[in-house]
């Protein structure tokens, strides 16, 4: 199961790729809510904004790398904001235990 950091991450990434490139500063702090996350003493939302630059330098552009980069930065400006939600969401519902694959998803019909 990815922690909150790693799924922030991929969110932001998707931000910034769909966006080409921009990421809506509005919409940071409801991202961290939703991934239960908060940040540290001394970060501002400028601090979100600058972790995809930190991430990418030096980076080859493979997907994988870039996420697992980003996260590590996330990691440096955020923390869990509730431990004990957390935890309940990782005991009550592991991901690695389901069997569903991206491909197995299928897109709503408009």
């Amino acid at each position: 199961m990815k922690l909150p950091q790693e799924l922030f991450a991929d969110e932001l990434w998707g931000e910034w790729f769909y966006n080409y490139g921009v990421i809506q500063k509005a919409k940071i702090p409801e991202m961290l809510k939703k991934y239960n996350l908060k940040l540290r003493k001394d970060k501002t939302i400028n601090d979100i904004d600058l972790i995809l630059g930190r991430a990418f330098k030096d980076c080859p552009h493979i997907r994988e790398i870039e996420a697992e980069r980003i996260a590590e930065e996330v990691d440096k400006v955020c923390t869990i904001a509730n431990w004990e939600d957390a935890v309940i969401r990782y005991k009550l519902c592991p991901i690695d235990d389901l069997d569903i694959k991206a491909n197995d998803l299928e897109e709503p019909e408009i």
